[in-house]
């Protein structure tokens, strides 16, 4: 039986660190937590005090994946700015690594909240997928879906995590830290492969470019509901990309906002309808409207999704 609390959201100001950028990264609205979560409360959906600060994620946590060398590396802000393709010259400081501490903290606070109440819990950032235990990849600098697998697994609150990934990008960090972990499905529907992962508790679909609605979908509907019959998981981490939006400044795909409010529906019918507890994190997407794609999904998961039984 699903818990009929409404979601736990999590957000906090620190996941906002507005610096100046070039080349492809500029395209990526730094602003779009905030965004989301003001657009929320202006709807009336959900109230300022209802999002939940999380703290930033301690050390322990971190070294749960990534090496020792790495997070000394990262904590230099020149050369964080360098592994995220910013501009080394630039006077940073320690905030440029502030947002992925708490928005990895987010993933794990909801990962925590979710499993206590077998609920859903969404954080309006995270979803770093790209991140590896030793280097920074895709923008990624920490691994927080892997961070809180981790978490749960060491409390004993999941055996066996499914990773539903439909970011536009591959989730090939996150398949990589678990390329030996067979309690981890990795799913991840996206446009070309960044690595390739032999186990059997792993699904890789590559699309074309230009793939619309109806194609997107019905990979989708095909694919989910057996992957779960099959793996039988215990706790869900949905990888929300916005970025097959068609209007998406990187991405390729042709998914209309109707397609990707769907596409949400769908995996949250199938998952958290079925009483399997879920955290959503929000990943990628870039350009001016990619907010718009999640405010979507949350309206209704804290308005319409009601109807359909789910809190």
């Amino acid at each position: 039986m699903v818990d009929r609390r409404q979601p736990y959201l999590f957000y906090r100001d620190e996941y906002v660190y507005d610096v100046l950028e070039a080349g492809i990264r500029h395209t990526f609205d730094v602003e779009k937590p905030r965004r989301i979560r003001n657009a929320l409360v202006a709807s009336g959906v959900a109230r300022a005090e209802q999002f939940i600060a999380p703290d930033a994620v301690g050390d322990r946590e971190l070294s749960l994946v990534h090496t020792a060398d790495y997070l000394a590396e990262i904590r230099r802000p020149d050369t964080l700015a360098r592994l995220l393709f910013l501009d080394p010259e630039h006077p940073w400081d320690d905030r440029l690594l502030e947002p992925f501490l708490y928005a990895t903290g987010g993933t794990i606070g909801g990962a925590r909240a979710a499993a206590a109440a077998r609920a859903v819990a969404v954080n309006l950032s995270g979803g770093f997928h790209h991140a590896q235990a030793d280097r920074a990849d895709g923008f990624c600098a920490l691994a927080d879906v892997a961070i809180a697998i981790r978490v749960l697994q060491r409390s004993g609150q999941t055996a066996r995590t499914l990773v539903v990934d439909l970011d536009y990008h591959h989730g090939n960090g996150t398949a990589e830290i678990f390329a030996t972990d067979e309690s981890v499905f990795t799913f991840s529907i996206h446009a070309g492969n960044w690595c390739w992962i032999t186990k059997e508790h792993n699904c890789d679909v590559e699309l074309p470019s230009h793939t619309g609605d109806a194609t997107y979908l019905d990979a989708l509907a095909q694919l989910l509901p057996a992957i779960r019959d099959r793996f039988e998981p215990d706790f869900v981490f949905y990888v929300a990309g916005s970025d097959p939006f068609v209007d998406d400044a990187l991405g390729d795909f042709d998914i209309s906002e109707h397609g990707m409010l769907a596409r949400d529906q769908f995996v949250t019918r199938e998952l958290w309808g079925r009483g399997i507890p879920m955290v959503v994190v929000t990943a990628g997407g870039y350009g001016p409207t990619s907010w718009r794609i999640h405010f979507n999904f949350f309206h209704w998961l804290l308005t319409d999704a009601a109807a359909d039984g789910f809190r």
